[in-house]
């Protein structure tokens, strides 16, 4: 239920940007930011634990912060830049 294309890689700071697709019911694991995290929602309705976001709304995630749930009831589609070294819990 989530299809990501990579858009560009720097393997030197260990930073990825990718558009993410989650398909309508979708989860994401929980997980650890090792680096900053900054996602922009494009389309549909996403929610990061208790916060929901719709398009045009925008996500900062200091390093050492965590989601415990990602998902969406509607799919949607955002530009995530995060790091390489994010821990899946």
């Amino acid at each position: 239920g989530i299809e990501c294309k990579l858009l560009a890689t720097d393997d030197a700071a260990h930073r990825v940007s990718m558009l993410v697709r989650l398909a309508p019911g979708a989860r994401y694991p929980a997980h650890t930011h090792a680096g900053l995290e900054e996602l922009f929602l494009l389309e549909g309705e996403l929610w990061i634990d208790e916060r929901k976001l719709v398009a045009g709304d925008d996500n900062h995630a200091p390093a050492g912060t965590g989601d415990e749930r990602v998902w969406s009831e509607t799919g949607c589609t955002c530009v995530l830049v995060t790091s390489t070294d994010d821990v899946l819990r």
